[in-house]
C-alpha cells in the first residue's frame, strides 16, 4: 500500500482522501497517474495492492473469494486505514476503482453500511458496473446519501453488457438506454416507473437524501475497457468529480495534468534498465574469465542468402507466423487460457506462458529446419552458428545471463523501493517480486526460457543474415515486425469486430482471445531488438536468450493475479 500525503496536510488542517483500487492483474502503480494528480490537489490518496496481487500476500480460494472478513480483497482495509489518519476529514474520504476495483469499491461500499460507522462520503467507477440492486435482485440505492459517478467505456467488453425483456444479451453500447442506467441516474428507482426518463452523459443528476444533496454522473469516453490504465479522459473525471463532491485544498481542472512527464520519466527508466543490462553483457566480455564468449569485432550480418535460401526463408518465417496464431487459437479453445492449478497459479501467465513453450518449440524445429535444409549445404555449422559450444562456455553463458538479468532487476528493485515507482508504460512495465513470491518466477521461468533461447537461435544464428541489401537496422526491424504480427493482428480484427458488432466475436478460440494479445504486442517486438543487441557483443545465442527469457517471466510474473488452486475462470 503506498500513501501520498500532501504537506499541507496536519491535524490542524485536515484534508480530504481518496482509496483508489486497481484492476484484475495489475498492481497499485499501474495507477499512479490517477494518485498523483489527486495529491498535486491536496488531497490524501492511497493505493493498496489487492490480495493476492502485486506486494500482497497470497491468500486462499476461500479467503479471496468468500471471505467477508478479507474487507474487499483489502481494499476496504485501506478505507479503515484512511479512516484512523489524524490528519483526513472524516467527513470527506471516497473511493474509486478501475475494473475489479469498481467491484472491490461496491464491496466496500456494502460493508461500509454494514459498519454501523459508515466513512465513505463518494465513490467514483471506471469502466465497472453500479450496483442496481439490493441482495433479493430489487432495485434499490445501496449508495445513500454517497455521490457516485461512473466512467462508461463504450466499447467495453467486461462490463456495461445488459439484457432486454426476454433476456437476450444487449451490449455495452446501448448502456446509456437501459434500465439499469436509467435506475443508476434515478438514485435506485425502479426503470419500469421511469417511461420519461432520458440517460444523457455528463449530465448532473441531483437529489436531496438525509438533508443532503447527491449526485449522480454518467461520463461517457468511447474507449475500450482498459483505456482509463493509462488514458488521461478517466483521470479528468475522477478528479473534477471528487473535487466537485469535496473540498479541494488546491483546485485545479483535471484536464490540467502533469502525470505523463512521471510516465515518460518510467519509461525511460525502463528502456534505460534494458540499456545497462547491454552494457553490463558488453562491458564483462571484455574481461579475461568470459572472453572466450566475446564476439567478433565489428560483427555484421551475414550476406543474403541465395534464391533457395531466400525461399526457404520466407516459407518458414511464414510458418512460425501462422503457427502463432494456430497455437494461441489452440490454447483459448480448448481453455488453457481460463485456468488455474496449485502450481501453475497464475491464469493470465499460464496463457502466455503456454504459448511462449508452444513457440518456442516449433521455432527451434523450423530454425533446425534452415539448418538442415540449406545452411549446411552452404558451408555453416552449428559450432559457427554458436548453438554448439564447449560445456565450460555455456557454464560460463549461464553465469554471464544471470549478470545481465540481476542488472536490471537491480534498477527494478531501487526503482520500486527508494523511489516506489514501477518501470513502465500504460499496460507494459516492470516491478519487484516480493521475496516470499519468488518461487512463482521459477515455476514459469522453464517456459519463458524455452522461448527465449529459440528466439535467439531463429534470430542469432538461423537468420542473422540480411535479406536483401538493407541496413542491419532495417533488419532488426523486420524480425521485430513479424513477431508483433500475431498479437497485433488478433488484438486489430477482435476489438474492430466488436466494435462494429457490440458482442465479442467468437475467433482463434474464444470469445476472449483478442483481449489478451493487446499485452503482448510491444513486448515480443522490444525482446527482438534486446536478443539483437545482445548478440552484437557475445558470441552464442543461449546469453541473449536466456536474459530475455528470464526478464519475459519476470515481468509477467511481477504484477498479475495469484491463486494458488484448481480452477475454471472462463
Amino acid at each position: 500500500m503506498r500513501v501520498y500525503s500532501p504537506k499541507a496536510a496536519t491535524t490542524d488542517n485536515k484534508a480530504p482522501a481518496v482509496v483508489f483500487a486497481h484492476g484484475l492483474s495489475t498492481t497499485k502503480e499501474c495507477y499512479a497517474q490517477y494518485a498523483l494528480e489527486l495529491a498535486r490537489r491536496g488531497f490524501v490518496v492511497v493505493t493498496p495492492d489487492m490480495l493476492n496481487h502485486g506486494g500482497s500476500d497470497i491468500t486462499p480460494f476461500e479467503t479471496f473469494f468468500t471471505d467477508m472478513n478479507a474487507d474487499a480483497y483489502g481494499v476496504y482495509a485501506a478505507v479503515k486505514y484512511v479512516s484512523e489518519l489524524d490528519y483526513v476529514d472524516l467527513d470527506q474520504i471516497g473511493i474509486a476503482g478501475h475494473s475489479m476495483g469498481g467491484n472491490a469499491t461496491n464491496t466496500s461500499v456494502v460493508l461500509d453500511n454494514m459498519s454501523g460507522n459508515p466513512v465513505i462520503s463518494a465513490v467514483y467507477l471506471v469502466a465497472s458496473n453500479p450496483l442496481f440492486t439490493d441482495f433479493q435482485g430489487n432495485w434499490t440505492n445501496m449508495y445513500g446519501d454517497r455521490n457516485v459517478g461512473l466512467y462508461y467505456t463504450y466499447y467495453d467488453h467486461v462490463y456495461f453488457s445488459t439484457q432486454d425483456s426476454n433476456g437476450a444479451p444487449v451490449s455495452a453500447q446501448k448502456f446509456l438506454d437501459s434500465n439499469e442506467a436509467k435506475s443508476f441516474v434515478s438514485f435506485g428507482q425502479d426503470p419500469s416507473t421511469l417511461t420519461d426518463v432520458k440517460v444523457i452523459p455528463g449530465h448532473t443528476y441531483t437529489t436531496d437524501i438525509n438533508g443532503k444533496q447527491v449526485i449522480r454522473r454518467i461520463t461517457k469516453a468511447d474507449e475500450i475497457h482498459p483505456k482509463p490504465q493509462g488514458g488521461n479522459g478517466a483521470v479528468a473525471a475522477v478528479v473534477d468529480f471528487f473535487q466537485e463532491s469535496f473540498v479541494a485544498p488546491n483546485y485545479e481542472a483535471g484536464s490540467m495534468q502533469i502525470w505523463n512527464f512521471y510516465s515518460l520519466a518510467s519509461v525511460l527508466g525502463l528502456f534505460g534498465a534494458l540499456a545497462i543490462c547491454v552494457f553490463t553483457i558488453a562491458t564483462l566480455t571484455k574481461t579475461k574469465f568470459f572472453s572466450s564468449l566475446k564476439a567478433e569485432d565489428n560483427k555484421q550480418l551475414r550476406p543474403a542468402p541465395n534464391k533457395i535460401g531466400k525461399r526457404w526463408f520466407w516459407v518458414l518465417t511464414i510458418a512460425n507466423c501462422a503457427f502463432a496464431f494456430l497455437s494461441v487459437s489452440f490454447i483459448f479453445k480448448k481453455g488453457y487460457g481460463y485456468f488455474v492449478t496449485d502450481v501453475l497459479a497464475q491464469q493470465t501467465t499460464n496463457i502466455y506462458a503456454l504459448w511462449s513453450l508452444a513457440n518456442g518449440i516449433f521455432i527451434l524445429i523450423t530454425s533446425f529446419a534452415s539448418y538442415y535444409l540449406y545452411a549446411r549445404k552452404q558451408g555453416d555449422t552449428l559450432k559457427s552458428w554458436g548453438v554448439r559450444i564447449p560445456i565450460k562456455d555455456f557454464l560460463k553463458s549461464l553465469l554471464l545471463s544471470i549478470l545481465g538479468v540481476l542488472s536490471v532487476l537491480v534498477v527494478v528493485y531501487i526503482a520500486q523501493y527508494v523511489f516506489q515507482i514501477d518501470l513502465r508504460y500504460y499496460l507494459w512495465g516492470m516491478r519487484e517480486i516480493p521475496l516470499d513470491h519468488l518461487y512463482l518466477f521459477f515455476t514459469y521461468l522453464p517456459f519463458f526460457l524455452v522461448f527465449g533461447i529459440a528466439v535467439s537461435i531463429s534470430i542469432n544464428s538461423s537468420y542473422y543474415a540480411k535479406i536483401g541489401k538493407e541496413p542491419t537496422l532495417i533488419n532488426d526491424l523486420f524480425f521485430a515486425l513479424m513477431n508483433m504480427i500475431p498479437a497485433f493482428a488478433i488484438t486489430f480484427i477482435g476489438y474492430y469486430l466488436f466494435a462494429k458488432t457490440g458482442f465479442q466475436p467468437n475467433i482463434f478460440g474464444a470469445p476472449f482471445t483478442f483481449t489478451y494479445m493487446i499485452n503482448a504486442i510491444p513486448v515480443f517486438s522490444v525482446a527482438v531488438l534486446l536478443l539483437r543487441r545482445l548478440a552484437k557483443y557475445c558470441n552464442n545465442p543461449y546469453i541473449p536468450g536466456i536474459i530475455v527469457g528470464s526478464l519475459l517471466c519476470f515481468m509477467q510474473v511481477a504484477s498479475v493475479f495469484t491463486c494458488h488452486t484448481f480452477m475454471f475462470m472462463g
